[in-house]
């Protein structure tokens, strides 16, 4: 190794872009991997009660190898911190051109979601206050006889 590339690799910044990319690539190679183990998965349980073939044997063999790809890809995500990034979906036709989102257009997206959910846990409440109410009036009707 010369001594420019060790001094480069000392004091490569984790944060920069090309790290980054780095990371990306080596976690579509985990991702890769999974999807290849997980098609060798139910390519086992299919044939798993055939003649020849171990229910235990299809379990240990493939599930237990695809767990730990998928914990390994997790932990992965977790120490390089790739998977906090949001990844917007691939465009279905490749000549859609993929232009990420403004900051603006995040934020609107991000306080409609919010609004939607604070009016869901509202109307939870709002139902579990009737809920409430109805039990309290049928307890103080029994009390009543």
């Amino acid at each position: 190794m010369s001594q420019s590339s060790l001094h480069d690799s000392i004091h490569t910044d984790p944060n920069s872009p090309e790290v980054l990319k780095q990371n990306v690539q080596i976690a579509l190679d985990h991702v890769a991997r999974i999807q290849s183990l997980a098609r060798n998965c139910l390519h086992g349980v299919q044939s798993a009660y055939q003649a020849g073939n171990s229910p235990a044997h299809t379990t240990g063999k493939y599930l237990n190898t695809l767990m730990q790809a998928l914990r390994t890809l997790a932990e992965f995500l977790r120490q390089t911190g790739v998977g906090a990034y949001p990844m917007p979906p691939v465009p279905e036709s490749q000549s859609a051109s993929s232009v990420p989102p403004t900051e603006q257009q995040l934020i609107d997206t991000t306080a409609r979601e919010v609004q939607v959910l604070y009016e869901r846990l509202k109307r939870i409440q709002e139902s579990n206050t009737v809920a409430v109410n109805l039990l309290g009036a049928a307890d103080t009707v029994s009390r009543a006889r």
